[in-house]
């Protein structure tokens, strides 16, 4: 090999080097500016690849901070790590993975997690709500999956119903009373039990004796939330302006999905 393909190997090299680092950088930047103002905390998360049966050791351990409201219900808190240390991972993890007490093989911590309180956030509550085929994703809603929450609901005064979005992003602690997403296909249930917290607890324990319920299944990673979403009426059906309105927006995601630049 000359000298001239060696520089330019070298080259390549360092210009994928300097990439890595400033892509790094902007997501970094990213980060702040979305979390910014959110209240923080710390998870353990793995600085590297990590096959299924490997054992936990420190130099495989990090942390980062993410939003609270964010937290997976297992996540693992930095001043766990001594429980982890030494334990075998159930599942491969990626860099950058949080650890969850439910990818641990020890049998000290299947026993923890099989206590649903075991899976409930500090400061938050695990709730219960009834579901039926069309409300529960035709029963294909699993643990550790999130949602959305929809209710229809009839006004007192006029006896005009409506439907609105009541919460978004809820964490799935239970179907029925299966708490692994093992099996859970093959078993039906008539409740989900989501993670939420008082305030929440409320809303949903009124609005479930006023009206009816939807679970909306949301992509795992879709963490996004969307505010002012206007309810709909009878009327709004009726009106074409609306349903062409709902039209355009999804054909705007389609030419996304696509890899197609938008149209307006």
């Amino acid at each position: 090999m000359n000298r001239r393909a060696i520089l330019f190997i070298i080259g390549a090299v360092f210009c994928g080097f300097i990439a890595i680092l400033l892509v790094n950088r902007y997501i970094a930047t990213k980060e702040k500016t979305i979390f910014k103002g959110m209240e923080m905390t710390e998870i353990l998360i793995v600085k590297k690849d990590v096959e299924a049966g490997a054992k936990i050791d420190r130099e495989m351990l990090t942390t980062k901070k993410i939003p609270v409201q964010y937290v997976h219900g297992n996540a693992i808190k930095p001043e766990d790590k001594d429980i982890v240390i030494g334990q075998t991972v159930n599942f491969p993890l990626k860099q950058g993975d949080p650890i969850l007490f439910t990818d641990l093989g020890e049998e000290r911590m299947k026993l923890r997690m099989e206590r649903l309180a075991g899976k409930v956030v500090k400061g938050e509550r695990a709730l219960s709500v009834a579901v039926d085929a069309v409300s529960g994703v035709s029963g294909l809603i699993q643990s550790n999956d999130h949602v959305d929450i929809l209710g229809t609901f009839k006004r007192q005064d006029t006896g005009e119903e409506s439907t609105i979005t009541l919460l978004q992003n809820l964490t799935v602690l239970a179907t029925g009373s299966l708490m692994s997403s093992e099996r859970q296909t093959e078993r039906g249930y008539n409740t989900v039990t989501l993670l939420v917290t008082l305030q929440e607890a409320e809303l949903l324990v009124f609005a479930q004796a006023r009206g009816r319920l939807i679970a909306l299944l949301r992509n795992t990673e879709d963490i996004e939330t969307q505010k002012e979403i206007p309810q709909v009426t009878f009327a709004d059906i009726l009106k074409t302006e609306y349903r062409s309105e709902l039209q355009k927006t999804r054909d705007r995601i389609e030419i996304i999905k696509k890899g197609k630049p938008a149209t307006n």
